[in-house]
């Protein structure tokens, strides 16, 4: 017989509310990455919630890639906390501007000239407006300690910041930052520039390079390179070795040579490639167009310069001056040099940030012997001279003094 008592009415299965559950299952809450990784989360009596946390420190958290590429951040939806001061917090939210809203480069183009002129677009130069944390949030009367670290906007002192208290020499620069007198090397070799440098300030290198890279390929790696992003906190200075390439006559549009390696068959491709390698040294001859022109390179250093500035207005930036080379891949021409350099000066007379010249560095050792055979990139006494002019110029940027154009 069944031991279940018949009900004079139909009686549904109680339901136990998501409160009680909750309260009867009181415990930290694990997350994924905490459950696959980590042990149990510290059951602290007392707490302060993430919740009032984030009331406390209410404002736009800016992310690093959002300041660099000058996009704001979303306004979070909850309405804010009140405040006695009644005060209006709405703004443009770090709206994007023109290239007109920064300092006027327009001049550069008479000193450059038209014969440089390319079809290449000029880049809307982007500012980020910097966030700031507010105030304090009151639960039950209490007041709320908000930690420095819960700060969007806490400055980086890169000097002292975390385990490892050496600065960081960040570099993003192109082949001529780690190519020696036999080739390519790794980024730690001891030899190369960037690592001289660092070795001598006693600092920490990151090397983001890449074989004919241009300013614009700079800008692009300073918004979309993690590594990057890693870096600036803690950067002592950051150096935009960057430019030669920029003015090397590039008859054949760029676009053409970096789309070679997608071809199929491999049979099309080694013809296509071949006659790229016939054609392009018999048309550098002619001098033009040059692979970017110096209108465009300043903009993106100006793009780069200003990202930085939104990030860490203390951080000081360096640029180069383009080298000289003696390579038959161009046709041993490099008529663009002269209006690169006038183009760069113009610039760091306007916005102050110091030059190396990497021509008066490397000149010697180019035109040597004792440099790479491809007339391009230099032997250890021109990593070594670019060292030398580059640990002058950052000295006398972090003395505080009027760091100009260094010539070797």
């Amino acid at each position: 017989m069944s031991s279940d008592k018949p009900s004079s009415r139909n009686e549904e299965p109680r339901q136990v509310s998501d409160e009680l559950l909750r309260k009867a299952s009181e415990g930290p809450v694990r997350q994924l990455p905490d459950a696959l990784f980590g042990g149990p989360a510290d059951d602290r009596g007392g707490a302060v919630s993430d919740e009032l946390l984030r009331k406390a420190s209410e404002g736009p958290v800016r992310q690093l890639p959002d300041v660099l590429s000058g996009e704001s951040a979303s306004e979070p939806a909850a309405p804010r906390p009140e405040t006695g001061g009644g005060d209006d917090a709405s703004g443009d939210g770090g709206s994007t501007g023109p290239p007109g809203s920064e300092p006027d480069f327009s001049h550069i183009d008479a000193t450059v000239g038209r014969d440089t002129a390319g079809s290449d677009e000029t880049p809307s130069t982007a500012e980020a407006e910097p966030t700031r944390a507010e105030g304090s949030a009151h639960d039950d009367g209490a007041s709320v300690v908000v930690p420095a670290a819960a700060a969007p906007d806490a400055q980086v002192d890169p000097a002292t910041s975390g385990p490892d208290s050496r600065p960081v020499l960040l570099v993003i620069a192109d082949s001529l930052a780690y190519f020696g007198p036999k080739g390519g090397l790794p980024a730690d070799d001891p030899r190369i520039w960037p690592n001289l440098v660092a070795a001598e300030l006693d600092w920490d290198v990151e090397l983001v390079a890449r074989i004919g890279w241009t300013c614009r390929d700079a800008y692009w790696a300073l918004i979309g390179d993690p590594r990057v992003w890693a870096a600036v906190p803690r950067a002592g200075a950051v150096v935009f070795a960057t430019g030669g390439m920029d003015s090397l006559p590039s008859p054949l549009p760029t676009a053409l040579r970096e789309l070679i390696r997608y071809l199929r068959p491999p049979a099309v491709r080694r013809r296509v490639r071949a006659s790229y390698g016939w054609l392009q040294p018999r048309l550098s001859k002619l001098g033009r167009p040059v692979a970017l022109p110096p209108r465009v390179s300043v903009d993106y250093l100006e793009q780069s310069r200003n990202a930085l500035a939104q990030l860490r207005p203390e951080l000081p930036v360096v640029a180069v001056l383009p080298s000289v080379h003696d390579c038959a891949a161009y046709g041993r021409v490099h008529s663009g040099r002269e209006p690169a350099v006038r183009a760069l000066r113009a610039w760091s007379a306007t916005t102050g940030v110091p030059l190396v010249d990497l021509g008066d560095a490397v000149r010697d050792n180019i035109f040597s012997g004792e440099a790479n055979p491809d007339g391009i990139h230099w032997g250890w006494e021109g990593h070594t001279a670019v060292a030398r002019a580059m640990v002058k110029v950052l000295s006398e940027v972090r003395a505080g003094g009027d760091a100009t154009t260094v010539v070797r």
